[in-house]
């Protein structure tokens, strides 16, 4: 009977604490997103309109995917200081199988650069924040054709 009481209290003090992990400081949960993020999800339903107009980023990840992982800052950072010149978009490639494949991804991470509608450059894997920098440069500069 001791043990029941014991196990019964030690289980409500774990479960306590692992909410209280799960929080910082200001007492929102860690993985919700902190304002609005300038990062547009795409699906395929609203790919070609988002992809349509002006340079766009569309970074092809996934969760499980570790270098996507560590892209996500970089193009966070990227949409928020060249808000201007770029949009970034992300299609979670396994809420998207088939359309993935019909895109032609075959490594993650897949940055796919479009302007103006048209596919100009594919980055694949892990890059800088300074080399994605350069692309934007580079097609800022040119005009669509």
């Amino acid at each position: 009977m001791k043990n029941r009481i014991l196990f019964s209290i030690l289980s409500i003090a774990l479960l306590g604490i692992f909410t209280l992990a799960s929080l910082n400081v200001s007492g929102e949960i860690k993985d919700e997103p902190k304002g609005k993020s300038p990062v547009v999800t795409l699906s395929a339903s609203n790919y070609e309109s988002e992809t349509s107009k002006g340079l766009v980023f569309v970074d092809f990840w996934a969760a499980w995917c570790g270098p996507c992982r560590r892209m996500a800052p970089i193009l966070d950072e990227i949409a928020t200081e060249y808000k201007d010149s770029v949009k970034i978009g992300k299609v979670n490639v396994d809420n998207y199988k088939k359309f993935s494949i019909d895109k032609g991804i075959q490594a993650l991470p897949t940055i796919v650069v479009y302007k103006d509608g048209k596919e100009v450059d594919r980055i694949m894997g892990l890059v800088s924040k300074d080399r994605l920098v350069e692309v934007i440069k580079e097609y800022s500069a040119k005009k669509a054709n």
